[in-house]
């Protein structure tokens, strides 16, 4: 639940905010430059989402629970971030062959303030298990024994012998038989 909810107010952080400063720069550039550009920044997306899926299969292979949850967790993210990018490169194809380059733009800002999410995603991810990861688990747990000096060490269950008992049926006690 609390991925579900990290992803979804990551999802509402990048499609609202900033889109006016990111767009107004990429205003000067051609529309053919800037379909290029963002094609560019989705292939790094994905190149970083597949160093992340590595990276996953790399923490369940060593069984290391710790970095497993937080590399999930930044994966996750991420897949929704570079989702929402995608549908933002839709976007910008379909306004660049109407032609219309304030829509382009603004597809264009969008996608480069995903590319900077998922750059923080990114470094999540590299920052996951590190010399702190104590979470692995291999084969049977080690129990460690501390036992007072001063408490006896016999069993209190020996010299007890167990009394056989004949469970019988019991009589017949009801008069309306």
């Amino acid at each position: 639940m609390r991925v579900f909810r990290v992803a979804l107010l990551l999802i509402l952080f990048v499609s609202n905010v900033g889109v006016a400063v990111a767009a107004s720069r990429a205003d000067e550039l051609p529309v053919d430059e800037v379909k290029g550009k963002a094609e560019k920044a989705i292939e790094d997306m994905r190149g970083q989402r597949d160093k992340a899926e590595a990276a996953l299969r790399q923490a369940r292979t060593d069984r290391a629970m710790g970095r497993l949850d937080c590399v999930n967790e930044a994966l996750i993210a991420l897949k929704g971030v570079l989702k929402l990018a995608e549908g933002y490169l839709y976007d910008l194809q379909a306004e660049a062959k109407e032609g219309n380059k304030k829509g382009a733009n603004a597809s264009y800002g969008k996608i480069k303030i995903a590319m900077k999410k998922v750059d923080d995603l990114d470094a999540r991810l590299r920052s996951c298990g590190g010399p702190s990861d104590e979470g692995v688990v291999e084969g049977k747990p080690v129990i460690d024994r501390i036992v007072d000096a001063d408490l006896p060490n016999q069993d209190p269950l020996e010299g007890l012998e167990s009394e056989a008992v004949f469970v019988e049926s019991p009589p017949n006690a009801s008069p309306y038989h």
